[in-house]
């Protein structure tokens, strides 16, 4: 008796294919039940997998239920339009014709010509199966290559987050909306603010209108891309088992890495939250001089005095914070000053290393959002959208043209280089301490941290320092003494970028006239740069420099000793090491000239 030919019928179908070669799932049967009526082929089922790839069997429904009644039996012939639809991996038909073997089954399919009944068919059928597959891989290595180089070109996939946006080739660049709101993020979060404070601060000002939650907070800060990096398989890494790729610099950044970076050292402080009746000024950056620990927070005295204690439990030391505020302040005023100047006189010269946004894509976003503001009045006063609805979207709006017109206003600013040119901030930071109280000394700002709230000064005590080390020492004032400041690295870039054009100075020790006197050095400038800088005291009486002929000065062997033959009333403001005109002044003598900025003017 002849055996009974019992089909199971397979189709398959993913978007992409029909899209590509309209394989209908129709199609696929109407030609398939033809095939088993001209083979004398008994169909038992019709077995379909609509919009899914051939990429595995396992997590093909249908395709496991046929599986399923060949072992049970019930059919013996898998019939399937093209072998592609059956599978595409060379390890899965493996798999396929050992079952199939095992349980006396055949595969037919009608456009390959296959058919694994027969030695000759299985050899075919495994050879059309290794062409898919490198075919399926070769496309594979096509995608990732071109997706790496579009991520490298700054085409960034999925949805940009807040701060960026598409241009007009679907490239991610800065949107000068919402980048400002992102580096208020990083800034006030080192400043001390957890994710649920700044959250509360935005949700206060209605931000964008919208609700901002801690968890969005969070993501903002430890997402690499606003340092200019983007990274892959972030988000299903863990669930697929991926390992994460970065992608340096392939956007402009927001922030600078070294921010970003500080942020992220900043998280184990921020992180340590608690509910306190108390501001501790020096929260989390007192260390023990013994041991090197942060010393802990407490609080003693009753409702009329309080007292505020920073104590390490293993050492049982402890310093009272109204004693270490006194030693504090010792410093706290240059920091302040620092802070003040930077801001103020020096930010500008670095406005190439801020936000980089041009000029007209700002004015081209105004206008954007100007004809979007007269089209929603449109609407409201239609009656297309209601009063709540129109209040948020124009306040959005506005938002958004605030900040740009303080970007514009700002570009306006910045755009006249004449005004920032090294040589001119430095001799306007000079001016400015010259007409300041008792000269070049910190007394304002000593005033300002006075006048500060604890919640203020505990921000810029997180901003700009890691870690303050005291001893006890009889011979200071209150018993204590400053012996180690750390400063945190967004403090040592700014120093260094001023460095880099020659604006910092130091104080230094030197015997004059048989007399201990600190003067402020300012790192070298050339012949040229001293010209310029003293250019900016030509109507200003009472300035001058004094300048040795010479270049007899050493940089490895500079005297501490200097006789300085002044007027009376002469202020010594402060040195200036001057070099030649060389582009390169390592390659030629390491001499200099010094010169002598001083003042007779008296200040207020």
């Amino acid at each position: 008796m002849e055996e009974r030919k019992i089909a199971g019928i397979y189709i398959r179908v993913s978007t992409e294919d029909q899209a590509r070669e309209g394989f209908s799932l129709g199609e696929q049967e109407e030609k398939l039940r033809q095939l088993c009526n001209y083979k004398e082929y008994e169909v038992y089922k019709v077995y379909c997998d609509a919009g899914i790839s051939a990429k595995d069997m396992e997590h093909r429904p249908k395709f496991q239920e046929m599986l399923k009644d060949m072992r049970d039996g019930k059919i013996n012939y898998i019939v399937a339009y093209k072998l592609d639809r059956v599978t595409r991996s060379v390890r899965d038909l493996e798999e396929l014709i050992t079952q199939l073997e095992k349980y006396n089954t055949y595969l037919v399919c009608d456009r390959d010509d296959v058919n694994t009944s027969t030695a000759n068919g299985r050899f075919f059928v495994r050879m059309l199966t290794v062409l898919s597959q490198l075919e399926i891989e070769i496309v594979s290595e096509r995608t990732k290559f071109g997706m790496v180089g579009a991520i490298k070109s700054g085409h960034i996939p999925g949805i940009k987050p807040l701060g960026y946006k598409n241009d007009s080739t679907r490239k991610t660049i800065i949107d000068p909306t919402t980048a400002p709101i992102i580096k208020r993020v990083f800034d006030l979060y080192l400043q001390g603010k957890t994710y649920l404070q700044i959250a509360k601060i935005f949700n206060g000002e209605k931000i964008l209108n919208k609700k901002w939650r801690d968890t969005y907070i969070e993501k903002i800060i430890n997402n690499k891309i606003y340092m200019g990096d983007w990274e892959q398989y972030k988000a299903i890494g863990k669930k697929e088992g991926l390992e994460p790729i970065i992608y340096m610099n392939v956007v402009e950044p927001i922030v600078p890495r070294y921010i970003w970076e500080e942020c992220q050292a900043q998280k184990i402080i921020n992180q340590r939250t608690y509910t306190r009746t108390r501001v501790y000024t020096f929260f989390q950056k007192i260390k023990c001089p013994h041991c090197g620990k942060i010393m802990k927070c407490k609080g003693a005295g009753g409702k009329k005095k309080r007292y505020i204690y920073y104590n390490c439990e293993k050492c049982h030391e402890n310093f009272r914070e109204s004693y270490i505020e006194e030693e504090f302040k010792r410093i706290v005023g240059q920091l302040l000053r620092f802070d003040n100047e930077y801001n103020e006189l020096f930010l500008p010269l670095f406005a190439d290393k801020e936000i980089r946004i041009d000029k007209s894509d700002i004015e081209k976003e105004i206008i954007k959002l100007t004809k979007q503001k007269e089209r929603i009045k449109k609407a409201y006063m239609s009656e297309i959208v209601e009063l709540d609805d129109f209040k948020e979207d124009l306040k959005m709006i506005n938002d958004k043209l605030d900040i740009l017109s303080k970007q514009l206003e700002r570009k306006q600013e910045l755009n006249n280089k004449n005004n920032f040119t090294p040589e001119k901030v430095m001799a306007k930071r000079d001016i400015q301490r010259i007409f300041m109280k008792n000269g070049s000394d910190v007394s304002l700002f000593l005033d300002e941290w006075k006048a500060m709230p604890k919640e203020n000064k505990q921000e810029f005590i997180a901003k700009y320092i890691e870690s303050l080390t005291f001893e006890k020492n009889k011979d200071y004032p209150h018993g204590i003494h400053l012996i180690d400041i750390k400063l945190k690295a967004l403090f040592n870039e700014k120093v260094d970028r001023l460095s880099e054009l020659g604006l910092s100075q130091v104080p230094v020790e030197f015997i004059s006239n048989d007399k201990s006197v600190i003067l402020n050095v300012s790192y070298p400038l050339k012949e040229s740069q001293v010209k310029e800088y003293m250019k900016e005291f030509k109507d200003i009486k009472g300035v001058k420099i004094h300048i040795h002929p010479t270049f007899n000065y050493s940089f490895e062997d500079m005297p501490n000793e200097i006789i300085f033959d002044l007027d009376k009333n002469e202020k010594i403001l402060k040195l200036i090491p001057i070099i030649k005109d060389i582009d390169n002044p390592e390659n030629i003598s390491n001499k200099f000239k010094l010169g002598i900025v001083t003042s007779t003017i008296k200040t207020i």
